[in-house]
């Protein structure tokens, strides 16, 4: 009996060596691998549920957490996964319930009543509230950046905890679609950060921010308060890549996941099926902006002449590839009021282009940078700097010389104004209405990239919002349009189609909005 112990206790001796040892190994994997249990590249497939990062491509730098204090799309896309509004607008522009969960408007279309879900939580565990949806629009009118999506409002009051009452000063036909652009922030949380959240963010969406990092990244992890249900997905890495061949071969790699992808480089994944592809249709303009307070585009007909320089289909096949429709306006004939019947046609005509510029008093065309200290500003590694590089050979076919020169802050540029010429986009909506925002003097210091602040376009604007009847509607905004193409304040390229490529093993859903492409909530790991 007694050998009988000791024989268990060197066989008990001999497994806890064993055991001690395959513990050890186990804990040196751990440290190779890492602790998370995320990884990346090419055994990114091999994780299952929701603890992977998904890591989605930014094209541009982030400039800040503040959404009143910033136009760009990449601010946007921390946005619309942090923080909710009171309205959702669905891919067909009709308004569906967020923060507000049913509203009535006034027989008059100047008062809008909101009743608000009684509960969703904000990030610092406080709830949603009438009065913080009322602080918002008052801290929004600090800021200019979004001014064209709240100028409107007159009044935002209290009635109770969980109503609010929004006065407007003129009929918005697209105010619920505004809402979208107008994140409910928490009044306790900015106060205690003294009013600055250009690095911290507090919302009441599914996500919330971890890292904020303008130059490399953005760091999210999952709410698991959220009202609805905790996302699918834990944690989000927005990440930035300067150039877009390099994110394309992350992407190949599997270190990058979700990304929409140049035209030239969309075939290799069309018929991969290690990917998902989706070409949406978003209401987006690529533009040539001109600033019009800048010599020498303070003369309408140097604008005029410029745009018929403009080898639009040539841009169209070299910059992108095929995929864009050649645009007269920020805006397409899929949005209501947009009629061409009488404009100018500002089709390419460099013969005519000449001839206005010796009429404006350049007959033997301008060297822009020489003579006027403009250069002409771009996106690098976008399809933005192909684009500048085709009108930059379409100028020097009329004489005009000017030199190009990369921005890594354009939304930054052209807020402040600060250029001359440049190229950018610009989203519009399912009713020209909403233009107001790009030609209107409401738009300055945002969306209205030209800096333009024309009296009668502002009047025909406010008439066009103004007006019931549809049919008087349309021929109000058709002599608008008539007008501010003849002026020329920019110079519309093209409407494009956005091509979004991603990993097979993600389920994700991609939108035809500009602004609101995507929401990782939607998304799930295969």
């Amino acid at each position: 009996m007694f050998a009988c112990k000791e024989e268990k206790k060197e066989e008990f001796m001999e497994s806890k060596k064993i055991l001690s040892l395959f513990l050890f190994v186990v804990i040196i994997i751990s440290m190779l691998t890492g602790c998370s249990g995320v990884t990346t590249g090419s055994n990114a497939s091999s994780v299952i549920g929701s603890e992977k990062t998904v890591v989605i491509y930014i094209p541009d730098i982030f400039n800040t957490l503040n959404r009143y204090d910033t136009v760009a799309l990449s601010d946007a896309c921390v946005f619309n996964q942090v923080y909710e509004t009171l309205v959702t607008i669905d891919d067909s522009g009709n308004p569906l319930p967020c923060l507000a969960k049913s509203w009535e408007i006034s027989s008059d279309g100047l008062e809008y009543t909101f009743h608000l879900v009684e509960d969703a939580k904000f990030h610092n565990g406080e709830m949603l509230k009438a009065s913080d949806v009322v602080f918002t629009y008052k801290y929004a009118k600090d800021f200019a950046a979004q001014n064209a999506f709240y100028s409107m409002v007159e009044s935002a009051e209290v009635k109770d905890d969980y109503t609010v009452i929004i006065k407007l000063d003129i009929p918005t036909p697209l105010f619920l679609s505004h809402t979208q652009q107008m994140p409910i922030l928490n009044e306790k949380f900015v106060i205690e950060n003294n009013n600055d959240i250009s690095k911290v963010a507090c919302g009441t969406g599914p996500y919330k921010v971890v890292n904020f990092d303008p130059a490399i990244h953005v760091i999210l992890t999952r709410n698991d308060d959220y009202r609805l249900e905790p996302a699918k997905i834990k944690d989000v890495e927005l990440r930035y890549v300067s150039d877009g061949s390099s994110a394309v071969v992350s992407l190949e790699s599997g270190d990058i996941h979700f990304m929409s992808v140049p035209p030239v480089m969309a075939k290799t994944f069309m018929d991969n099926d290690k990917f998902t592809t989706l070409t949406t249709l978003p209401f987006y303009t690529s533009v040539i902006a001109m600033n019009i307070n800048k010599e020498p585009f303070d003369n309408k007909i140097v604008r005029q002449a410029f745009s018929y320089a403009c080898d639009k289909q040539s841009i169209i096949d070299i910059a992108y590839e095929g995929f864009g429709t050649v645009a007269r306006i920020q805006a397409y004939t899929n949005s209501f009021g947009v009629d061409f019947t009488d404009a100018k046609d500002f089709s390419y005509n460099p013969e005519k282009a000449k001839n206005l510029l010796a009429e404006a008093g350049y007959p033997n065309g301008m060297n822009l940078t020489k003579e006027f200290g403009v250069h002409f500003i771009t996106i690098p590694g976008t399809f933005h700097e192909k684009v500048a590089q085709v009108y930059q050979k379409n100028l020097a076919d009329i004489g005009v010389t000017v030199e190009l020169q990369n921005t890594q802050t354009p939304d930054e540029d052209v807020v402040s104004g600060n250029f001359a010429l440049m190229t950018q986009g610009a989203t519009y909506r399912t009713d020209f209405s909403y233009n107001v925002v790009n030609y209107g003097t409401v738009g300055i210091g945002g969306l209205n990239y030209s800096q333009m602040s024309e009296p009668y376009v502002d009047e025909m604007f406010a008439k066009g919002a103004s007006e019931t009847e549809p049919d008087n509607r349309k021929a109000i905004y058709k002599e608008l349009i008539e007008y501010i193409i003849d002026l020329c304040p920019s110079i519309p390229i093209f409407h494009k189609q956005e091509i979004y490529v991603w990993t097979s093993y993600l389920n994700a859903v991609a939108h035809d909005s500009a602004l609101f492409p995507y929401y990782v909530y939607e998304w799930s790991w295969k």
